[in-house]
């Protein structure tokens, strides 16, 4: 996923999270570049 400050490919997940009861996951990500 592309980082939305620098434009950088690499992220890494930090934080998962169940959402929408179950149906999605949300992931906080940190960019490797910036």
């Amino acid at each position: 996923m592309l980082c939305p400050a620098c434009g950088a490919p690499d992220t890494r997940v930090i934080d998962s999270r169940p959402a929408e009861g179950g149906r999605a996951v949300r992931r906080r990500r940190q960019c490797e570049g910036c």
